[in-house]
């Protein structure tokens, strides 16, 4: 097998259940981890303002669809797959499989569906030449273009992969990836090594490095894309939180731990901020916007009313929680500005945002910087 180097070492999750995705909003882990979510949140902020912190955030894409590949064992058949194949752990060894799989395997069977299993197989010799023979293992990535993108008058590739968001990509001609453009009929952005077929994406291991995948022309895997500049945080913010989860910790962890018939308080505190941000109000964050919320929510109310015993036993904890969150949020949008005042050889519009995995130091995982103060229904 070619050697990858890896950026973090794999980590262990200490079997804890996961919440939310596999790349959480850092403001997230309040509310899914209580005080010790707010310490790692703290960390990552800390982190990133020293040198290796920083360089540690990559873009995160919007590609679409989503591409697993690789060998079991070495001078083996290229395996191929999406998400539906890799998730029910389905192996598809060549293009006409691939397509049979995609385009008649699925309930969902139609012009679509073919279209969708066509573009499918048209990358699998590509990707089997890319591949070297003695590799071993699985890379996972996120298709940007399977026909190659027009100039327009300024000599730039635009290219807007998933037609479900407004985010687009940018090359120029004259940068070294744009004259790769130029003879490329695809092009993929590489995320994370698997050691196996099939594995929880939980356990995934980030890779830096997808040269070995350059060596043919018609296809393009590239590699994360790093912030290279300093980032400053406010830490004035950081030891507000510090002492406000001192204050507050032991109620938080009290609360989300929930009682018998409310096992998914933190579920339901996650669905009210996910559909804040939907309807761009993140400023009204509250205890009082979340009661209003809760109201007209498809929560019963049976365990409406627990949720509300709950809290006054705890002294109002729903606001020390939204609280923590807008404090956390506010440090995390200042970080997304100065990342997204860079420029390099790709760039985009209404982008995606950036993510930092986590090292074998952290328990919670890997989180995002999404700018989700900006986010917009069909954005």
């Amino acid at each position: 097998m070619k050697a990858i180097e890896f950026i973090y070492e794999a980590r262990n999750l200490f079997e804890l259940k996961q919440l939310g995705r596999t790349f959480n909003h850092l403001e997230d882990l309040v509310f899914f981890y209580g005080a010790a979510g707010v310490k790692e949140a703290l960390d990552h902020l800390r982190e990133i303002t020293q040198d290796k912190g920083s360089t540690s955030i990559r873009m995160k894409w919007d590609g679409k669809p989503t591409v697993y590949w690789g060998r079991e064992v070495a001078g083996g058949p290229l395996l191929v797959t999406g998400t539906a194949g890799w998730g029910r752990n389905v192996k598809l060894d060549s293009a006409e499989e691939l397509y049979n799989f995609i385009a008649t395997g699925t309930k969902a069977a139609g012009p679509a569906r073919e279209q969708f299993a066509k573009l499918f197989a048209s990358l699998y010799a590509p990707l089997d030449a890319a591949t070297p023979k003695d590799f071993v293992g699985f890379v996972y990535g996120d298709l940007m273009f399977s026909t190659r993108p027009e100039l327009d008058n300024n000599g730039i590739y635009n290219f807007c992969p998933n037609e479900n968001s407004g985010t687009c990509y940018h090359v120029s001609q004259d940068s070294d990836l744009g004259k790769r453009i130029s003879q490329a009929d695809a092009m993929i952005v590489g995320h994370a090594y698997y050691p196996e077929y099939g594995m929880n994406q939980n356990d995934q291991q980030p890779i830096d490095d997808f040269s070995q995948f350059n060596n043919t022309a018609p296809i393009i895997v590239l590699g994360p894309v790093y912030n290279k500049k300093p980032i400053k945080v406010d830490t004035s913010a950081i030891d507000q939180a510090d002492k406000y989860v001192s204050q507050h910790g032991k109620n938080i962890d009290t609360f989300i731990a929930g009682v018998k018939g409310l096992s998914d308080v933190k579920e339901i505190i996650y669905k009210y901020v996910n559909q804040t941000a939907k309807a761009r109000q993140l400023d009204k964050l509250s205890s009082k916007h979340f009661y209003q919320w809760l109201a007209n929510s498809t929560v019963s109310q049976p365990k409406q009313a627990k949720i509300q015993e709950l809290d006054q036993a705890y002294n109002n904890v729903t606001e020390e929680i939204f609280t923590l969150v807008k404090i956390i949020q506010v440090a995390k949008n200042s970080v997304i500005d100065q990342l997204e005042d860079q420029e390099g050889e790709i760039w985009d519009t209404k982008g995606e945002g950036h993510v930092r995995y986590g090292d074998d130091k952290k328990q919670f995982g890997n989180v995002k910087f999404v700018p989700r103060h900006k986010w917009q229904p069909g954005i």
